[in-house]
């Protein structure tokens, strides 16, 4: 048995040990626990990418992508900013990212700053590193590749019933397709509008047509375009059109289009009780496309003018505009006005018909 004194020692270093013990093991949990909290509530604080621009500024967040020569980075305090690539000077991360250079060749791995104008790439699987100059980079993470070829289609429906005083029920469709490479573009459309008033049939027609186009740059291109229709109630059984020339391709993106065409034309008219035309004539069309709300509220016009060569006083004109309001999903609201002419109708018959279509429409990408 130990002594009253002894026992006293060693009682109070064993209590001295528990309370420092108790000390150390709370700092730990504290840190542990701020450590955590800072990982979870300041994620891109402690891995932030870095990117060093030429006027001395540093952006600090998440290096997305290179689209239209600009580096997209999304930050805590900006959400996306875009980046003129040639004002960038120098990138790290420390996530794996995908290097373009300007011959072309794909590196991937982790990317440090060295010194300004150039980086270094460090391979995950190799563990070798490879010095760069900025100079030689053209993109960081840049966009898939587009598809060789793609497609879009629209269809839209409309129509009315009336009833009571008025008996009328009218039905309008129309269906265009498009599929588009590099250097060729296929165009297909169809129409077809019907109508009854009293129990009578006075509307009855529709119209086919496409064009093949061969793009020789990347605006300038050559067409082919045949084109036929039909309609009961202006004695017409089928005129049909065929034209080839040079055609121009001032604009071509997601937001906006805008072409101009121009040529020779074989135009054929077949009537029911008056004689049928036959003559070479000279085709002008153009057509464009403009997103007045991005994504959301879309403008269309098209127009093709045909003049009679043998004559003085064979012309045809048909057009159509409107506007397509996105809806949900892939649907849209269509309003669209068609308008046609022509110089010297058959007798009894006037020289411009105009329609106003209101419908529901579906359009695919693909």
């Amino acid at each position: 048995m130990l002594p009253p004194e002894q026992a006293f020692l060693n009682n109070t270093l064993l209590k001295r040990l528990r309370a420092e013990a108790t000390i150390l093991f709370g700092t730990i949990v504290v840190t542990a626990v701020l450590c955590f909290s800072s990982l979870f509530l300041f994620p891109n604080s402690a891995l932030a990418d870095e990117v060093y621009l030429k006027n001395g500024d540093l952006l600090t967040g998440e290096i997305l992508s290179t689209e239209d020569e600009q580096l997209i980075v999304e930050t805590n305090y900006a959400k996306k900013i875009k980046v003129k690539f040639d004002k960038v000077v120098c990138v790290s991360s420390d996530k794996e990212v995908t290097l373009l250079l300007r011959n072309n060749e794909k590196l991937v791995g982790h990317v440090t700053c060295p010194a300004l104008g150039s980086i270094q790439l460090l391979d995950q699987e190799t563990g070798e590193t490879t010095e760069i100059s900025f100079a030689d980079l053209k993109a960081i993470n840049p966009p898939p590749p587009p598809p060789a070829v793609t497609y879009k289609a629209l269809v839209d429906v409309g129509g009315a019933i009336n009833s009571g005083n008025t008996r009328s029920k009218t039905f309008n469709s129309s269906a265009k397709f498009q599929a588009r490479s590099k250097n060729q573009r296929l165009y297909l459309e169809g129409k077809f509008n019907y109508g009854e008033s009293e129990g009578e049939e006075d509307q009855r027609n529709w119209l086919t047509g496409a064009k093949y186009d061969y793009f020789w740059t990347e605006k300038v291109y050559t067409y082919l375009r045949p084109f036929a229709e039909y309609d009961k109630f202006q004695d017409l059984d089928l005129r049909f059109i065929t034209s080839a020339g040079p055609g121009y391709q001032f604009i071509d993106t997601e937001t906006a289009g805008l072409f101009a065409e121009l040529g020779p034309a074989y135009f054929y008219e077949d009537y029911d009780t008056e004689d049928d035309n036959e003559y070479l004539a000279a085709r002008w069309a153009a057509g464009g496309r403009f997103h007045i709300i991005p994504q959301k509220l879309v403008f269309f016009h098209l127009h093709e003018f045909y003049y009679d060569l043998s004559s003085d006083v064979g012309a045809y004109l048909r057009t159509e505009q409107g506007v397509r309001l996105a809806l949900v999903e892939n649907f849209f609201l269509n309003f669209r006005v068609d308008y046609k002419y022509k110089s010297d109708p058959p007798e009894g018959n006037k020289s411009s018909d105009t329609a106003l279509v209101l419908g529901i429409g579906y359009e695919l990408n693909f």
